[in-house]
């Protein structure tokens, strides 16, 4: 190759330097400016990484921080949940014991109704017993009062029944003696007997004679009455019975009616004679009380009778009402 060439090359190589070392060093001051500008954007990013680092760190604090406190809140939820299930233990045995308060709630008033009610029946009952013991103590005054005025009325009737024993001692003596006295008279009569009644005057055929069939009194009956009528009439405070038997012919029924007609003649005589009606009394027996046993004539006669019972007691009056004469008399 030709020297000019060389050098022509050799100067275009030059200016190719040149113009790429110009270019070069625009482009190297663009990349210092661009070094330089990121330089700056290093130190800005150095600082906003030591910012940002900073802020990490405060962030891995706040996070370390936030764990831990995520940490608590985690163990104090745990805790929150057993003290929640604790407290739902609690609220369902809070509402047990809710009801069971209740129901010793309800007990207790009703221990207290109760009491309440036993209280009214123990005051009611206090005071019954009250007027119970203020009528008890009225009843005993009045017993005393009474057993008092009983006691007087005791001594007062011992007394009268000491009088009335005299008197009646006195009576019975008086009566005895008029029972002796009259049993003398009449015994001159007729047959007559002492019983614990009284006397019992038979008067048979030998004093009073009655036809078969007949109630009619003869005149020497009649005679035998009188002196009957005269002995009765010296004496008081008797009671005369007259009981008029049959003998055993006829019928039951008919004897009854002709004994009583029998009786009827003898009282109707004695009243005619003086003797109070009001203390006669007649009875028919018919003839079931026979004095003698036999058919034969005189026994028969002599069962065609009249008795008189006479006694001096009004009891012992009624008593002969009652009873039937002995048939012996």
């Amino acid at each position: 190759m030709e020297r000019p060439t060389l050098v022509a090359i050799a100067i275009v190589a030059a200016l190719l330097l040149a113009a790429a070392g110009f270019l070069v060093w625009q482009h190297l001051d663009r990349l210092g400016s661009q070094i330089t500008a990121l330089n700056q954007q290093v130190g800005n990013l150095g600082d906003q990484v030591k910012v940002a680092e900073g802020r990490a760190t405060d962030a891995a604090d706040r996070a370390a921080a936030a764990e831990e406190r995520a940490e608590r809140a985690e163990r104090e939820a745990a805790d929150a949940t057993q003290q929640a299930e604790a407290a739902t233990t609690r609220e369902q045995q809070s509402a047990e014991e809710t009801r069971q308060a209740e129901a010793a709630r309800r007990q207790a008033e009703d221990k207290e109704r109760l009491a309440a009610q036993a209280r009214r029946e123990a005051e009611a009952q206090a005071r019954d017993e009250a007027a119970a013991r203020a009528a008890a103590e009225e009843r005993r005054l009045l017993a005393e009062q009474r057993r008092a005025e009983l006691a007087a009325e005791a001594e007062a009737a011992r007394d009268e029944a000491r009088r009335v024993r005299e008197e009646s001692e006195k009576v019975k003596r008086r009566m005895a003696e008029q029972l002796d006295r009259l049993q003398r008279s009449l015994s001159r009569i007729a047959d007559t007997r002492r019983t614990a009644l009284g006397l019992v005057m038979t008067l048979d055929s030998r004093q009073i004679e009655f036809d078969f069939d007949k109630a009619e009194l003869r005149p020497k009956n009649r005679e035998v009455l009188s002196q009957i009528a005269g002995v009765l009439l010296t004496f008081e405070n008797y009671g005369l019975q007259i009981f008029g038997h049959t003998d055993d012919v006829g019928s039951e029924g008919y004897n009854q009616e002709l004994s009583k007609h029998r009786a009827q003649a003898v009282r109707d005589y004695l009243v005619e004679a003086g003797v109070d009606p009001d203390v006669v009394t007649i009875t028919g027996m018919g003839k079931s009380s026979p004095l003698v046993e036999g058919t034969d004539p005189e026994s028969r006669q002599r069962n065609r009778r009249v008795e008189l019972a006479i006694v001096f007691s009004e009891g012992e009056f009624e008593a002969v009402q009652d009873q039937e004469p002995p048939a012996d008399g």
